[in-house]
């Protein structure tokens, strides 16, 4: 299962090569390959920081004083960002420059197949992490036209959903979707807090 690490990291490689540079030209063959294995460590404690951080970041922004009743769905205006290759390093720069204000880690698979359209994915999964302390949910657009695809649950705490099938019949080809993150206050009254993006895959095989 892809998970969001994978392309988190795949996006600070070039941070990761910068920072292998450092190691002293001079030095004996033993003590590069010394360093070498220190760097290698805190290249992966980075790597698992920085996805944390800009999870955090990104639903950590606030929303600003919305007083409109309904649940988090019906919220027109919400704040949401997309994270993609193509901006992802820039989210990564700017949340060197901002303080986030809460912490949430996402557990998903990145790419999700059905056997035809009326099918459930064996291989698409989200997660409300144990180490979370909001509920979520999310919705699953069609990238280019945002047409809504899915809309789940509320995910409590702890819990995680599989087996999902499309509320929207799609035909054989191969799409790109935003599944949309929705953090939630709590379970009662649902008060949507802020929200995030990221791009997936979608099969459909037949």
């Amino acid at each position: 299962m892809n998970t969001c690490v994978s392309r988190i990291s795949s996006i600070l490689e070039g941070d990761v090569k910068q920072m292998s540079q450092t190691t002293n030209q001079g030095s004996t063959q033993e003590n590069k390959s010394n360093k070498k294995v220190i760097i290698i460590i805190a290249i992966l404690a980075i790597v698992i920081i920085a996805l944390v951080a800009v999870i955090a970041f990104l639903l950590g922004k606030d929303k600003g004083d919305d007083t409109s009743e309904g649940t988090p769905r019906e919220v027109a205006n919400s704040i949401r960002t997309v994270v993609d290759e193509d901006n992802a390093q820039d989210i990564v720069e700017q949340m060197r420059e901002e303080v986030a204000e809460g912490m949430f880690e996402c557990q998903m698979s990145m790419k999700w197949t059905f056997p035809d359209g009326k099918s459930e994915s064996k291989d698409a999964y989200v997660a409300n992490s144990v180490n979370n302390t909001h509920p979520i949910c999310f919705d699953v657009y069609m990238k280019d036209s945002e047409e809504l695809l899915y809309s789940s649950p509320v995910l409590p705490v702890g819990t995680d959903l599989k087996n999902i099938k499309l509320d929207k019949e799609l035909p054989a080809g191969e799409y790109k979707a935003t599944v949309m993150y929705t953090l939630l206050k709590d379970t009662e009254s649902q008060e949507e807090i802020s929200s995030a993006g990221f791009v997936i895959t979608i099969t459909i095989q037949n």
